[in-house]
């Protein structure tokens, strides 16, 4: 079943109800007696999140963004990257971070910055 918005006309409160398609109103609890009008599915729906969990409040959608985050990050130091110091000039890699000099003075491929 789709999830559809109803607004009360007497009272403005909304909800957001599972209902078969051909539903148009469904009745108020908050007014006894008035009739809630479904509201165009598009038009302002509530977001939605599924907390993963309850005691910490995480929801999924933010943990989710954290995974990506992350392998969006090593997924350009450990293939960009080299790819890029093959394309670019010296100069150009090390003022990107990109090859950075070791406690030894060797030249090697500069690492992912630390998170804050």
């Amino acid at each position: 079943m789709p999830k559809y918005r109803f607004l009360c006309p007497a009272c403005n409160r909304e909800c957001e109800k599972y209902t078969n398609a051909d539903v148009q109103t469904v009745p108020c609890h908050h007014c006894e007696g008035q009739e809630m009008r479904r509201q165009f599915p598009s038009a302002g729906s509530h977001k939605t999140t599924e907390i993963v969990d309850s005691f910490t409040g995480i929801t999924n959608e933010e943990d989710q963004k954290l995974k990506t985050q992350d392998r969006k990050t090593e997924h350009f130091w450990e293939v960009e990257v080299p790819r890029l110091v093959q394309t670019y000039s010296l100069q150009t890699c090390l003022e990107e971070g990109w090859l950075v000099y070791n406690d030894k003075g060797e030249l090697v491929v500069g690492k992912a910055p630390k998170k804050r």
